[in-house]
């Protein structure tokens, strides 16, 4: 495959799952109520706006979104400092920071940061003597450095030598992370590694990363559904953020199913 065909790959890759996050589907919906409207169809175009309105409103409910995501990082809950083994590396994904850009003048994190820290952490509490940081840019990024790069000055910044962290700064997928990821941990002969990424993306990374033949140990953090045994009116009204964890959820259940269509974990 040539770059341009990669290229075009991961901007399908970013852009298609839209069309089945709740947000895209919504759009759709009212995009097919227009074009019933403009037809002089008015009962089934009120009919598929009604639609919408309902589906997107329950998609934004907190009920909705913080179940749907807990579902997703169910599967690898955080584990406890104590109980996580002693490995030859740890390696953490990147998705996490972005380059300064006009008017920033500094490094903008995001939420899954907490991948960041939990390596760093891993790092100081000896589990570890090795870091690979994993993240490229994708092919719209007009950064000169890496996500890597960023990420390796971040740990520095908390007191990781330079020397210990290695970078593979080409990827810009969860599959190209995997794969050339390998590549690092056989120069430095990782047999056993721990994983770091988000509770949400673990079940995907985990499967990729053992399909190329790394041998890793999941170690989940920046998990975002909280359990609560209190439920109230606020839980069925529409929120921003809970829409966003029921696109992130979703993204993820999409990616997983996509990702064993392609034999990938």
């Amino acid at each position: 495959m040539t770059t341009g065909e990669c290229n075009v790959y991961v901007y399908l890759s970013k852009i298609l799952p839209l069309f089945v996050m709740p947000l895209g589907i919504a759009l759709s919906l009212l995009a097919v109520a227009i074009v019933l409207l403009r037809m002089g169809r008015r009962r089934m175009g009120a009919a598929v706006v009604t639609l919408c309105f309902v589906f997107l409103w329950v998609m934004a409910t907190p009920i909705v979104g913080e179940g749907l995501l807990r579902r997703v990082e169910s599967a690898y809950p955080p584990p406890p400092m104590e109980v996580i083994p002693q490995a030859n590396c740890i390696i953490v994904l990147g998705g996490v920071v972005e380059a300064p850009a006009p008017p920033r003048i500094d490094v903008e994190f995001n939420d899954a940061i907490d991948r960041v820290l939990k390596a760093a952490e891993l790092f100081h509490a000896g589990k570890a003597p090795y870091l690979i940081v994993t993240g490229g840019n994708q092919p719209w990024s007009n950064a000169r450095a890496s996500e890597a790069e960023l990420i390796r000055d971040l740990l520095m910044s908390w007191k990781v030598p330079r020397e210990v962290i290695m970078l593979e700064g080409s990827s810009r997928n969860t599959r190209e992370n995997a794969l050339y990821t390998k590549n690092v941990v056989d120069s430095i002969n990782c047999e056993q590694a721990l994983l770091v990424t988000s509770a949400a993306h673990m079940p995907r990374s985990l499967a990729a990363f053992r399909a190329v033949g790394i041998s890793a140990t999941p170690v989940s953090t920046d998990v975002r559904a909280a359990k609560t045994d209190q439920i109230t009116v606020i839980d069925f009204l529409p929120d921003a953020r809970a829409l966003k964890k029921n696109s992130d959820a979703v993204r993820e259940m999409v990616g997983q199913w996509f990702y064993e269509l392609k034999g990938w974990n």
